[in-house]
């Protein structure tokens, strides 16, 4: 069975993170921006452990669908750390920008009213305040982490922008094992992974919906009542562990049986998450900032 970090290790790695941090934040200040999640709770507990709170600048963002314990659980981390919170209320800009690229582009069908656009909307925007404080000198500090790195649950030109992702080697099971070490507060612990673009919203659900699609969802697409129904059977065999476990096989060459046995994932949702996986190296990991005089 292919090796996740364990409990043995999970010290050890934390105090790699935080050497690395030191190493890259050598004389300059970070940003991070918190979503009340634990990957941004624990990458700023430990930037903090790396460089101290007054190199460390902590923000959120308040937008249209973020549920009450995401603001709170980011003000509660910021106080843990003795940190400012930087609130930025967007309001209702992503809806409106959605309505504009609609506009702009019929086209490509982009939907104001509709789950995705507005949720890619959000995130892109989160990821104009990084912008905004990189050219003042500040370092990105990324929250990713290698399950949504593998399975493209992110934005390549959104959150997938940083400076220096501490997690991003690390799948989100193993990030929970290091979050225990950080000082996370439990409840951000117990909560089930969710980007916070509406209410209700949580990963696991939104993957089983890709794992049914066959590959990443780009345009919104009508989901019937005997999709939702399927999408919740494949819902309930999944589980973090399983995922990450499947994803470490398919990574290291397993065939899917290896991959499905190593993960215990029916084989069928493990043939369906090569296809994800592999949709994600092609849209959302392209290579970046490619040039006719730089090797490729």
């Amino acid at each position: 069975m292919e090796a996740l970090l364990n409990t043995e290790d999970v010290g050890r790695e934390s105090v790699r993170i935080v050497n690395a941090l030191r190493r890259e934040l050598d004389g300059v200040s970070a940003v991070i921006g918190l979503s009340g999640g634990l990957d941004s709770d624990v990458v700023a507990r430990l930037t903090v452990e790396a460089v101290g709170a007054a190199r460390v600048k902590l923000f959120t963002v308040l937008q249209e669908g973020m549920e009450d314990r995401h603001v709170r659980q980011a003000r509660q981390t910021a106080d843990d750390l003795g940190i400012p919170l930087r609130t930025v209320d967007l309001g209702g800009i992503p809806h409106g920008f959605v309505e504009a690229m609609s506009a702009a582009d019929p086209d490509e069908a982009f939907q104001p009213d509709g789950l995705l656009d507005p949720a890619r909307a959000k995130c892109s925007l989160r990821t104009v305040i990084l912008s905004t404080y990189q050219d003042r000198g500040y370092v990105v500090v990324g929250t990713s982490n290698r399950t949504e790195i593998e399975t493209g649950f992110f934005l390549p030109f959104g959150d997938g922008i940083w400076h220096f992702g501490p997690i991003a080697h690390l799948f989100k099971t193993e990030v929970v094992s290091l979050a225990h070490v950080a000082g996370t507060r439990q409840e951000v612990i117990l909560q089930p992974p969710s980007a916070g673009f509406w209410p209700g919203q949580e990963d696991l659900e939104d993957l089983a919906y890709w794992l049914h699609n066959g590959g990443p969802i780009g345009r919104q697409r009508v989901f019937t009542e005997e999709d939702d129904a399927q999408v919740q059977d494949i819902r309930a065999q999944l589980t973090l562990e399983r995922i990450d476990r499947a994803l470490l096989a398919l990574a290291k060459g397993r065939s899917d049986a290896e991959a499905s046995a190593a993960s215990a994932l029916p084989l069928v949702l493990v043939e369906r998450l090569r296809l994800v996986r592999e949709g994600a190296m092609r849209s959302k990991r392209r290579p970046m900032g490619c040039r006719l005089d730089l090797p490729r």
